[in-house]
Formats: structure tokens, C-alpha cells, sequence
């Protein structure tokens, strides 16, 4: 006579596949290095790679600071008789200036002598409820901040945040995209050309993400680099409307530019705004955008002693050809640029020093 299963043999093959799983899992996540150097999280590796040693200049701002400034090229600078070494650029696309304060104190465990902040105007419209990467530059206090300042956005980034964490807990979520590429690189090597376009992308996210980690945070994108407005619009390229204006408002985001202040203020750190340069049509099209982010930076220069820095076209000598679309410059564009904000830094560091920091008084 055959003995009936109990309820426990029942479910044995339900717990063999959910440990199974687990176990797969946890293997995952200890290849994390391997899967995350095939798909980076930007946000994270330029923040890592600054925080890797004491850093003497930091750039920070969004995507137009990540394919604008080049370290190499703004070069050692001269800072009231010290000798500041090339510094480091981080650059988080889609960043706004609350994204650049959670950004830099992450990034900056060790204050900077000088922090450059390339600043635009789409950085302080609060109809944007960014931060961009929550998950990989917010703790949990840093949430519960973000919440109190923020509380029209707190629904969004508090979703936003809670699913990223959410995705730590399973390496097969996480790194489901690093893995794919893993493997299309390794497919490709043992039959070539077979998936020339997933290997060549799987290439390029490596290289990203070792440049950004042993590098100075300068990895221009190739779709920004190679293109010129002039040329495109010479072939009938028409530029889209550009979202990050819309509905324009300031006052929150505003905030986190002071808290800035008084971190650097607290670290015995010099800061520099650039007002970053567009090209001409953005400014044409929004121009009381413009007229009210320029006030808010005249307010932050008058009140807190800062220096800002009005990077238009006239000054820098730039034009149109230096753009791959409104707001981004290309290749020869951050050639064009880097060597004239060297030139800028450099007078301002021979200046006196009174009239060119911050000693951040209240507002």
C-alpha cells in the first residue's frame, strides 16, 4: 500500500526552488562588480569615482557640466598662491541643484578647495521633481529631508526611491541589464560578429564605466560629441521644445543651491557659479525663463558673496557649432570652453580674495 505524501513532501520541490533561487541570487550579487561595469549606473560611478581621494577642484552641475568641462584642459590652477591640481568633473545628466547637493556631499567626503558649480536655469525649476537618481545618491534621512522641503514631490520621489531599494533586494532586478550586456560581449567573442551592436554597446559601457571610475569624470557621450547644430539644421533638423522649462518656477530647488553654500561655507570651500552658455535659440525662446533664473543668481551673488561667473556667448566667443543641440556643447565646444574657463579661473585666482569667494553670510 502506498503511503499518502504529507503536506511537507508536498511543498519540498516549492522550498528546493525558492532556496535554489535565492542561492542563484545571492551569486549574482557577488559578480556585482562585473555586471556593474557593464551597465553603470552614471550617477553612482561619477560620485565614486570623485570620493576615491581628496579632491583640490570639483565641477559639479548636470549633463552640461559632464559634456562641457574638462578637467584635464581647465588644468592646475592658481588660487591666491597655491597650486590647485586638476580636479574632478561631476556631471549628472538631468541633474538639478538638488541633485548636485546630494551629489556633492556624497562625492566630497573630503572637502574641496574650490567647487565649480556650472550652473543653468533648468536647475532651479521646480515643475521638475527630479532628483534624477533618488536611489543611488539618497539614504533614508536624506529621504525623510527631501520630503519635509519637498512635499509636492514627496509621492513621486518617495516611489521612486523605495522601488530602487526595493531592487537592491533581488540581483536579478538590479542587474538584469549589466548581464545582458555580460553576455552579449562574451557571446560576441566566441562567435564575432554575431551581435555587433549589443557587443559594441557592452564595449562602450565598460569603458564608461572604467574611465569614470580611474579618470577625472570628464567620459563625453559620443552622440553629443560628434554633432553640430549648424550642420544639422543645414539638413533640415528642427530642435524640439525643451521640457525642462516648461511650467517654470523657482523657490525649492533654490534651496538646496544655500544648503550648498553652507556646506562649503562649513568646509572651509571657495565656490564659483558659471552661468553655463546655451545655444542662442533656448535663450530666444524662453526669455523670461532666463530673466528670472539670471535674478535669482544676481540675489545669491549679492547676498551670499558669491562669485558667479556670466559665461554667454559674447564672452566666451562661442557660437552655434559649439552646440550639439540647445543646451549641450560638443566635442569642439568643450575644447572652446574648458580653455576659456581656464583663463577666467585663473585671473579670478589672482584676484584678491575678498572679491572672489564665499565666506557665506546669512541671506
Amino acid at each position: 500500500m502506498t503511503t499518502p505524501p504529507t503536506r511537507a513532501r508536498k511543498l519540498r520541490p516549492v522550498f528546493t526552488f525558492a532556496f535554489a533561487l535565492i542561492g542563484f541570487d545571492l551569486l549574482v550579487h557577488a559578480c556585482a562588480g562585473t555586471w556593474e561595469q557593464y551597465s553603470p549606473d552614471e550617477y553612482a560611478e561619477r560620485v565614486g569615482g570623485c570620493a576615491k581621494q581628496p579632491r583640490d577642484v570639483v565641477f559639479v552641475g548636470g549633463s552640461p557640466v559632464a559634456e562641457g568641462i574638462d578637467p584635464a584642459r581647465v588644468g592646475p590652477l592658481p588660487w591666491h598662491g597655491v597650486s590647485l591640481a586638476p580636479g574632478y568633473a561631476v556631471g549628472l545628466s538631468g541633474g538639478t541643484t538638488s541633485d548636485v547637493y546630494f551629489g556633492t556631499i556624497h562625492a566630497c567626503p573630503t572637502p574641496p578647495k574650490l567647487l565649480i558649480y556650472g550652473i543653468t536655469a533648468s536647475d532651479l525649476n521646480d515643475s521638475r521633481h527630479e532628483p534624477h537618481g533618488p536611489h543611488s545618491l539618497m539614504t533614508w534621512d536624506d529621504l525623510a529631508d527631501w520630503r519635509r522641503t519637498r512635499p509636492e514631490a514627496a509621492e513621486w520621489v518617495t516611489r521612486h526611491f523605495l522601488r530602487g531599494k526595493a531592487a537592491d533586494l533581488s540581483g536579478l532586478a538590479r542587474y538584469r541589464h549589466g548581464m545582458r550586456m555580460w553576455a552579449a560581449a562574451q557571446a560576441e567573442a566566441v562567435l564575432p560578429g554575431q551581435f555587433p551592436e549589443s557587443a559594441a554597446e557592452a564595449t562602450r559601457q565598460r569603458k564608461m564605466s572604467g574611465d569614470l571610475r580611474t579618470g577625472d569624470g570628464f567620459v563625453p557621450t559620443p552622440w553629443f560629441a560628434n554633432r553640430q547644430i549648424t550642420q544639422m539644421r543645414a539638413s533640415g533638423w528642427v530642435a524640439p521644445p525643451f521640457e525642462y522649462l516648461a511650467r517654470y518656477r523657482t523657490g525649492s530647488h533654490l534651496k538646496y543651491l544655500h544648503r550648498l553654500l553652507d556646506w562649503a561655507e562649513a568646509g572651509g570651500t571657495d565656490v564659483v557659479l558659471i552661468d553655463m552658455p546655451t545655444a542662442a535659440e533656448l535663450e530666444a525662446r524662453h526669455p523670461a525663463e532666463f530673466a528670472e533664473f539670471r535674478a535669482r543668481l544676481a540675489e545669491v551673488e549679492r547676498t551670499r558673496r558669491v562669485t558667479v561667473i556670466r559665461a554667454s556667448r559674447a564672452a566666451t566667443g562661442m557660437d552655434d557649432s559649439h552646440f550639439a543641440d540647445l543646451i549641450h556643447m560638443n566635442y569642439l565646444g568643450s575644447e572652446w570652453f574648458s580653455d576659456w574657463l581656464r583663463k577666467e579661473l585663473s585671473r579670478l585666482g589672482t584676484e584678491e580674495r575678498s572679491r572672489v569667494v564665499i565666506r557665506a553670510a546669512a541671506p
